[in-house]
């Protein structure tokens, strides 16, 4: 017997920050998207999107992940305003956990969950929290921009594009976390990547579009006022930044551009810091160039003196190197994403002090 849910939180388990408008959840940050078990046969999703509105290389994608594997069993591109897609199928009845999330980014075509359709026994349950939480506040790094693509040989589209394969899912993922995304192709702290000789504010701007849900959603619809995010919904143990590659297209070493981003820097801490009074805070930058390093540690400097707030640290990510791959617009490969998340990885067990989801599992074990 098919039954019909809607993707709200008594039916699924909510990845990431998204939106519940009239009964439809969009999930248009990186990596953001449903959970949930059920017992059955089978299971399709009636997703819509935006397309319409956007060119062919900006379309959205999803993925669906069975049970708990780590590469996802269905990649599939919204080609349409609106269908209906299948999530898993059977011939025998058993129970079931699937994970849809959004594998391209909020920048590009949005993606809403209307209605999930199960042929089976029983409701739909969300499944679990996970013991730890990590968000992930940061840019087209993070989105896993032209991941699947080569410096040179491919041209952008978000066919290219998979945040699921970027440092952030992978380390969330090594843990066994929840985690969040918020992140943006292009986006910096004051100012987005430019290649003129001033700031582009034209663009979001961190500082801003962390303050709500989800604004470019809000701003799609017309919205004159943006629905701010209630930071209860997501308690994160630690927060990792990853900003700076973009303003460094504007500040280009000029010591007066590199002190407003100091400031724009710090006044980011206080802002973040504010929001979760309790979190760990890893900021990091370097994969892209490393230039405004020093500015951060600067900025985290002065803030740790200033406000005494001892659970801020730095870190230095590896540079990309050309043996290792370059990916579309001199993006991160997949071989320099992965060493990425492993100096993370390696930061927060000295800061967190977490083991490794296998490990954790054989502990339990032991126990």
């Amino acid at each position: 017997m098919k039954k019909s849910f809607k993707a709200n939180e008594a039916n699924v388990k909510i990845l990431g920050r998204t939106k519940f408008i009239q009964d439809i959840r969009y999930i248009n940050y990186s990596c953001a998207g449903i959970e949930f078990e059920f017992i059955g046969t089978s299971a399709e999703v009636v997703l819509c999107t935006d397309n319409s509105r956007w060119n062919e290389i900006y379309k959205a994608w999803v993925a669906v992940f069975i049970d708990d594997e780590d590469v996802p069993s269905k990649r599939i591109s919204l080609d349409s305003e609106e269908n209906i897609y299948k999530l898993y199928e059977s011939n025998i009845s058993r129970r079931v956990k699937i994970r849809l999330i959004k594998i391209s980014e909020a920048a590009f075509a949005k993606v809403g969950i209307k209605e999930i359709i199960i042929e089976g026994e029983g409701d739909l349950r969300p499944t679990k929290s996970k013991e730890h939480r990590i968000e992930f506040i940061g840019d087209s790094i993070t989105c896993g921009y032209g991941i699947e693509g080569i410096w040179n040989r491919d041209a952008f589209s978000t066919t290219k594009e998979n945040a699921w394969e970027a440092y952030a899912a992978k380390t969330a993922s090594y843990f066994n976390a929840d985690f969040n995304c918020v992140s943006w192709s292009g986006i910096g702290v004051i100012s987005a990547w430019t290649e003129a000789d001033t700031p582009n504010t034209n663009e979001w701007l961190m500082p801003a579009l962390y303050k709500y849900t989800d604004a470019a959603m809000d701003k799609s619809l017309g919205e004159t006022e943006y629905e701010v995010w209630d930071n209860r919904i997501f308690k994160p143990d630690l927060i990792v930044i990853n900003l700076g590659t973009n303003d460094a297209s504007y500040t280009k070493n000029i010591k007066e551009r590199i002190d407003e981003f100091i400031k724009g820097y710090y006044k980011l801490l206080e802002q973040v810091r504010n929001c979760n009074p309790k979190s760990e805070i890893i900021c990091g930058l370097g994969t892209m160039g490393n230039e405004l390093c020093p500015a951060i540690e600067t900025a985290v400097t002065t803030f740790k003196a200033a406000t005494k707030d001892r659970n801020i640290h730095l870190l230095s990510f590896p540079i990309q190197l050309e043996s290792d791959g370059i990916g579309i617009d001199w993006h991160p490969s997949l071989k320099t994403q992965y060493k990425v998340s492993r100096e993370l990885i390696s930061k927060i067990k000295e800061i967190m002090g977490w083991n490794d989801a296998l490990d954790k599992e054989a502990e339990n074990k032991d126990k």
